[in-house]
């Protein structure tokens, strides 16, 4: 496993963390992406049990309800075969309940929910309502996992669980059983409660500890920081910590702020000359690989496997930089040979070996695409701290105002049957050169056969519009010009 170099900027409002590996970035966190709610718990109220779609829909207080499938909960997992029986019995309407959200909001769906409540913290992960016990396999000696096992059985009881995560073989007993007692605590608190309000009761960690609990630290080689008294607390006292004193921001310094420019932009080059354009769209992204300038000093076969062996490794590096979740697409340049296709797959294989989350690669298709999934647990990048564009709506296109000028147009001569005197358009000023047309030509026409004076209100705009502002006799509408 590489190690890792931690950037911390956390001298100003927003806090960012970045990891290095290599001299590149490769993930990067913020304190302003409070898009994700994964891990919260809430007491939320039963608003739909649905036994058809094996789903029960929960009310937790975000902008969509949640939803819980039948599989995601305690019941499920222990009866999987009598989800319609066991939901009519078990949820009702209006009930209040114990869920946690293990998957963020999404496009039309809400939050994914479980009532299989888990507390994750540096050393263990608390399963108060499932009865396990379980060590990292990251965790090899015997002895070491005999300890935890014992540890973990004489410490829960009843329906409680634990996971020792691989963190814990570097810790102290005492370290390890405060924080497993820290969560029985809270839970026993929560579990108690019998509010008829709809609440979050857990809310998940701080960026900090959030950062460390993905990134252990003893995967972490050093960490530079801008403000150190700031979150000294926070930081694991066994990895050797520098301050930056630079006057510029340290994210510059350290060509990190560089990196993430270059992350929300739908073209990126690599050192051979050639590029991938990356499109995220709903349903999936999608990769294409291109040549570009580069023409190899080889034959085209080789070329274009040099370019694929570039893309397949840089591809990587950019799912977890914007952290791109769900269905990937890749068109790499064609190879026909078998035996490079293979080797493609295995290389991205292994670039995808330090990623934290789950990347399952399904290979190249008969159409020669390469598919892959990586799990989608919060808003990728982009999705977090960029809106839609409410002129385009997302697309990227916008009408020209000769179609614009076509569409009020037609909507003129819509009210050709009516008995107005006159009418009232406001529009930009491209669109009244279209509607007045040479010398004021076009106008005098319309005019003419819609048997209407038409009176147009020019305004200045970045985008090309109209609106229908006034209609009737001719004195009204002088009147409000």
């Amino acid at each position: 496993m590489k190690l890792k170099k931690v950037i911390m900027n956390v001298k100003h409002s927003e806090k960012r963390i970045a990891v290095v590996e290599d001299n590149q970035l490769v993930e990067w966190f913020s304190s302003a992406d409070t898009s994700s709610f994964v891990g919260n718990i809430y007491i939320g109220q039963v608003q739909d049990v649905l036994p058809k779609l094996n789903a029960i829909f929960v009310d937790v207080g975000l902008a969509k309800n949640g939803f819980m499938r039948y599989e995601d909960t305690i019941e499920g997992k222990e009866n999987p075969d009598q989800s319609g029986e066991v939901l009519r019995k078990t949820f009702q309407k209006g009930q209040y309940i114990l869920v946690q959200v293990i998957k963020d909001a999404f496009d039309e769906k809400g939050p994914k929910l479980t009532n299989n409540l888990e507390f994750s913290g540096d050393y263990v992960v608390y399963f108060p309502l499932t009865k396990q016990v379980a060590v990292s396999n990251k965790i090899k000696k015997e002895a070491a996992r005999n300890k935890f096992y014992f540890l973990g059985r004489e410490n829960t009881s009843g329906s409680e669980g634990v996971i020792f995560r691989s963190s814990s073989e570097h810790a102290s007993d005492e370290e390890i059983l405060n924080e497993l007692g820290h969560f029985q605590t809270i839970y026993s608190s929560y579990a108690k409660q019998v509010s008829k309000k709809v609440t979050c009761v857990w809310e998940a960690n701080s960026l900090y500890t959030k950062f460390f609990k993905l990134h252990p630290a003893n995967t972490i080689n050093e960490i530079i920081v801008d403000d150190l008294v700031s979150i000294k607390n926070y930081l694991p006292m066994t990895l050797p910590t520098s301050v930056y004193k630079g006057k510029e921001n340290i994210f510059v310094a350290y060509q990190i702020e560089e990196q993430i420019e270059k992350s929300y932009k739908s073209i990126v080059w690599l050192k051979n000359g050639s590029f991938l354009i990356m499109e995220q769209t709903e349903a999936m992204t999608v990769i294409d690989v291109n040549t570009g300038k580069f023409s190899g000093k080889q034959n085209r076969e080789e070329t274009i496997f040099q370019t694929n062996q570039l893309a397949a490794v840089e591809i990587a590096r950019q799912l977890r930089l914007r952290d791109i979740g769900g269905m990937v697409i890749i068109d790499f340049i064609n190879m026909p040979s078998t035996e490079k296709q293979k080797k493609i797959s295995d290389l991205l294989r292994e670039a995808f070996q330090n990623d934290r989350a789950f990347t399952k690669l399904f290979g190249f298709t008969n159409l020669g695409l390469f598919e892959l999934t990586r799990k989608r647990t919060t808003h990728s990048h982009i999705e977090a701290t960029h809106q839609k564009c409410l002129v385009c709506n997302g697309t990227g296109l916008i009408k020209s105002a000769e179609q614009i000028a076509f569409e009020l147009e037609r909507e003129l001569w819509e009210t050709s049957s009516s008995e107005y005197e006159a009418i009232l358009v406001e529009c930009d000023r491209d669109v009244a050169n279209y509607i007045n047309g040479e010398n004021n030509q076009h106008i005098k026409r319309l005019e003419k056969a819609l048997y209407m004076n038409i009176y147009l209100k020019i305004t200045a705009s970045k985008v090309h519009y109209y609106e229908i502002v006034r209609v009737g006799s001719e004195k009204d509408v002088k009147s409000y010009l």
